[in-house]
């Protein structure tokens, strides 16, 4: 009755979501996994989304990484790390996109296959 589903979480990027396996995301993020720890420590963490102060968030997504990221790189890189597809398919339109991507959430495997 394990379902590994049950441990997937939902990226909100440019108002979409993104499903994606908690344990992957902690094991490829060192941003994520951080957070992940703060949450099972904090029950009132800041990472837990509260949709009531929907005034106070947009002064907040300077400090949300994910602000930062298009929807694009950011699916294409979870199913990279998921291990849906097994090439970013980098080009030079998007390689920088993928970096920056990578140094905000800190995902070293990804910054170094852009360095390639």
């Amino acid at each position: 009755d394990n379902d590994p589903k049950d441990d997937n979480i939902l990226l909100e990027v440019e108002g979409q979501h993104i499903e994606v396996n908690e344990k992957c995301l902690v094991e490829n993020s060192i941003h994520f996994s951080r957070i992940f720890e703060d949450i099972s420590l904090h029950a009132d963490s800041e990472y837990l989304t509260e949709d009531e102060d929907e005034e106070e968030d947009e002064e907040e997504d300077t400090d949300n990484p994910l602000a930062q990221i298009s929807f694009e790189t950011m699916k294409t890189l979870v199913n990279y790390i998921s291990k849906v597809q097994t090439d970013l398919q980098l080009s030079e339109g998007n390689v920088k996109d993928f970096q920056k991507t990578a140094r905000l959430l800190n995902f070293p495997a990804i910054e170094k296959t852009c360095q390639r």
